[in-house]
């Protein structure tokens, strides 16, 4: 258990000095909570304008356009680069929710505002599906990657406290206009950091779309595209059952927000500031899932941690109905909480795992559609339950549906254990080397599976010039040192790669290459690398023209322009 601890400690602590990973990640923290404060705001001002009628009205308003449009926003979002895109949507959420608080806040009609408030809801779908899929590309190993979605749960778990207490206190000092204003400077500070990540990746890749498979000629139509989204996603039978019990995940935090105002004030009577407590509850939980989802980094069977998760929040909640007391009530709200947040970080990264690589953030449009979708069913469906059987009835419900849903789909969820290991961020990191850049899907994943991790001190020498080549370098992190003879000729990393003159002209090495501090490299086999890279017309000439460009710049006395080895 130590041993276990210091290596989930060990993972944390390489992932939060990742500059990257911290800009991206507390831009999405502001993000989050920028987005519950506006959401609240605008229920606020719409009840204020036309009453319980109203405050559905703006719901159905705002998340109905994104259930049809969000599969699109991310077919779109799988053709650009990652890290672009997400700084194109935090910039259409500062224009778009800036919008609405100048809109109220000048007393514009009431119609403006009922136009403007979708299109901050579309301006989001463009935040969550490029976040998944430039992590990735950010990340330097597969268990940072899940320890980058385990903060990302962190972050939705205290936005979770922050957006609503940072909403109230605005909104009760001076209204829904500075309450909205506020949430537009939020995204504005997510846009600042989102252009720093943005301009580190191009410094690193030349400037290029490297961290993005470069676009055919023949490209096909954004209807096409989409289209072949939803056909990827919705077919494959593992998608598509963590899209359903992803789907009730948020059927069932909808129906959460009902039930936090019907159980306080219908069964426990505790006066109007109830619901927030239990909301509060909720939040509470989610923090405390931090200790929990930690040790899902470097876990690969996760089909019984979801299925875990899910069962405990629907019970906790079911058992709110046998003993209904505010102290029991607090207590299970929190476990509810916890058991949401580890099954939503467990779910996140199952799907970045099964996702095809240049289509993750198509499959996660697809989920932000049903996301919306489960939000404004789950309101819906408990408002129908309570009418008919009663608040009881309500509350044990999400329970039997939970229990019938994962019994039927148990098989297909050990299924998933056992195939799910497609290796996105070793994929995303031959994907910014230049001469993989052009292979196909199937061939750049079959080369990331064969690649071999190698961590090497400072100081130490990978390869030795005049040894003979039999493997191929990428920099996944640290800096090494190019030299020949006494003379430095580059110092490299992240997103460089080393050892390809040696394979592909069939010569002894013709550098040396030293670790400048402590490095992470992939190594892959020499015969692999010449046979597939040779093998393919435009990654031969790519690779040609690389190798020119190191021997040319040498001959000439310049600077190469990656590691000549």
């Amino acid at each position: 258990m130590h041993q276990r601890l210091r290596s989930v400690l060990d993972v944390f602590a390489s992932a939060f000095r990742n500059p990257d990973l911290r800009d991206v990640g507390l831009a999405y923290a502001l993000f989050v909570t920028g987005e519950i404060g506006l959401w609240i705001s605008l229920l606020v001002w719409a009840f204020s304008r036309g009453g319980a009628s109203a405050e559905l009205g703006i719901i159905l308003v705002q998340l109905v356009p994104s259930i049809v449009l969000a599969p699109m926003i991310g077919s779109a979002a799988d053709r650009w680069d990652p890290a672009r895109t997400l700084v194109a949507g935090y910039a259409l959420q500062v224009t778009t929710i800036g919008a609405v608080a100048a809109a109220i806040g000048l007393g514009a009609p009431a119609v403006v505002v009922w136009a403007l408030a979708p299109l901050t809801c579309l301006a989001m779908c463009l935040t969550r599906p490029p976040q998944s899929a430039l992590f990735p590309s950010v990340v330097r190993t597969a268990d940072e990657l899940t320890a980058a979605n385990v903060m990302t749960g962190w972050t939705e778990g205290a936005a979770a406290l922050a957006g609503p207490a940072v909403a109230g206190v605005l909104l009760a000092w001076r209204g829904v206009s500075t309450a909205v204003a506020a949430m537009a400077l939020l995204n504005l500070v997510s846009l600042v950091l989102a252009l720093r990540v943005a301009r580190a990746l191009r410094r690193r890749t030349g400037g290029g779309r490297a961290e993005h498979h470069p676009p055919p000629t023949d490209e096909p139509g954004l209807l096409v595209a989409t289209r072949a989204t939803l056909a990827t996603t919705l077919l494959d039978p593992q998608i598509r059952m963590l899209l359903v019990l992803t789907t009730f995940f948020y059927l069932l935090l909808g129906a959460l927000d009902y039930l936090c105002v019907v159980l306080a004030l219908g069964i426990l009577h505790m006066g109007p500031g109830g619901a927030g407590y239990l909301n509060a509850a909720i939040g509470v939980g989610e923090l405390a899932a931090a200790f929990v989802t930690a040790f899902l980094v470097g876990r690969h069977p996760l089909a019984r941690t979801l299925t875990l998760s899910l069962l405990g929040s629907v019970t906790a909640l079911a058992l709110v109905a046998v003993d209904p007391r505010v102290g029991v009530a607090l207590a299970l709200f929190g476990l509810v909480g916890l058991s949401l947040a580890v099954y939503n970080t467990t779910s996140k990264t199952l799907m970045q795992r099964v996702a095809p690589p240049d289509a993750i953030a198509g499959t996660f449009s697809v989920l932000e559609s049903l996301m919306n979708l489960g939000l404004a069913l789950g309101s819906v469906l408990v408002y129908v339950g309570y009418s008919v059987a009663g608040p009881r009835f309500a509350l044990v419900s999400p329970a039997l549906a939970a229990l019938v849903l994962l019994g039927l789909s148990w098989r297909r969820l050990r299924q998933i254990d056992d195939t799910a290991d497609v290796p996105q961020v070793e994929i995303r990191l031959l994907r910014s080397i230049r001469m993989f850049a052009p292979l196909p899907a199937p061939s750049i994943e079959a080369l990331a599976r064969e690649l071999v991790p190698v961590r090497v001190a400072a100081g130490t020498r990978v390869i030795a010039e005049g040894d003979p080549g039999d493997r191929y370098y990428a920099v996944a992190d640290g800096e090494l040192d190019v030299t020949r003879g006494d003379e430095l000729l580059q110092r490299i990393g992240r997103g460089d790669g080393f050892g390809e003159i040696a394979l592909i002209r069939d010569v002894p090495r013709t550098a040396t290459v030293t670790a400048r501090s402590d490095a992470l490299l992939y190594g892959l086999d020499g015969e692999l690398f010449v046979e597939t890279i040779m093998g393919n017309p435009a990654a031969g000439r790519a690779a040609g023209e690389v190798v020119d460009g190191h021997l040319g710049a040498t001959d000439r006395g310049g600077d190469p322009p990656d590691a000549v080895t």
